[in-house]
């Protein structure tokens, strides 16, 4: 992290061109901390810009040069505003700096360490940054930022994370056959006369009778009878289906479903193989249970005692040749 410049801050403080708001956002620093280093060392404030500090003129061109900018920002300006006002009550609440608690605001986003890290203004990349986000995350008053604002977030949504895990724990669990079935059901043989072809009803057998008649061939016995229940079960002792019955899907009324189930089932579609039931994922629910539980470890972190970066040491071949000379010296023997 690249240290401010103090001399120049100094400059400009003196020179009174420029607020201490505005020198703190064009340095990095705080506002406070300018305001204290000023203090300590007596840096010398010309009385004309007291002056014209207070003066409605002064006020105008600052507010001036806010609404210019207000107009062409649109409605992103007081977002920043506010991301930076939040910045400056966690660093002043915890005694962070400017990027560490720019680190806090930017983890609270996507709870992801790195990408944080980055957002918040630190260069390290690859494994040496993800090193350093991690200690930057084990700092004793940045955790406790973050644990506060997470804690402050449940509150005011009034969702904990128990009730979070519930939610995946019910979706983990749940019978999926509460949804939907596939099931054997009896056929047409097993229930009929003599376990001959059976129909719904006489309806049915005239229709099919008046369709065969027309296409020219015989009409349909209904020696079997009617009263045909798809629903019941298969009739062990048929001679046709040889007690297997037939397989059909069945899709359960969805407004009679279960806590758990409703939960599992996220809708219906239709498509060119008929209607399809569409449920979440039971086994990456259940993944998110063990990882909210801490059984599961998601990645391997390679790093170097107490969680920092590994040290890594390039040699030149001018190196390799000292190295070889040294040890020849102290092993005569060696070839």
């Amino acid at each position: 992290m690249k240290k401010p410049d103090w001399e120049a801050i100094k400059r400009e403080y003196c020179a009174g061109q420029l607020s201490i708001r505005a020198l703190a956002e064009k340095y990095g620093v705080s506002d406070t901390a300018i305001r204290k280093r000023a203090k300590a060392g007596e840096w010398p404030k010309p009385e004309k810009v007291r002056k014209t500090g207070s003066h409605n003129s002064g006020a105008n061109l600052r507010t001036k040069d806010k609404k210019s900018i207000s107009k062409i920002e649109n409605i992103e300006l007081p977002e920043i505003e506010n991301q930076i006002e939040e910045s400056r009550s966690i660093a002043s609440r915890y005694g962070l700096n400017d990027m560490q608690a720019k680190f806090v605001s930017e983890y609270l986003i996507d709870l992801d360490k790195t990408a944080a890290y980055k957002r918040a203004g630190y260069k390290c990349e690859g494994l040496t940054g993800a090193a350093a986000a991690r200690r930057l995350y084990r700092h004793v008053s940045v955790n406790k930022a973050i644990r506060d604002a997470l804690e402050a977030r449940e509150k005011r949504t009034h969702i904990t994370q128990d009730a979070v895990l519930n939610w995946w724990w019910d979706i983990a669990t749940a019978n999926a056959n509460e949804i939907s079935e596939f099931r054997r059901l009896c056929c047409r043989h097993c229930w009929g006369i003599d376990n001959k072809y059976q129909w719904i009803n006489e309806q049915e057998y005239q229709e099919e009778s008046e369709k065969r008649t027309n296409n020219g061939k015989p009409a349909p016995l209904d020696d079997g009878g009617y009263g045909f229940d798809s629903t019941l079960d298969p009739n062990p002792d048929c001679p046709r289906c040889n007690g297997e019955g037939q397989g059909r899907a069945h899709f359960h009324d969805s407004r009679d479903l279960s806590i758990s189930a409703r939960r599992l089932y996220a809708g219906v579609k239709q498509g060119k193989f008929g209607l399809e039931v569409i449920t979440r994922n039971q086994d990456d629910a259940l993944k998110m249970v063990g990882q909210h539980l801490g059984m599961l470890k998601n990645k391997t972190e390679i790093s170097g005692p107490d969680g920092r970066a590994i040290s890594q040491v390039s040699y030149t071949p001018e190196d390799y040749a000292k190295a070889q000379q040294m040890l020849e010296g102290k092993l005569p023997g060696l070839d």
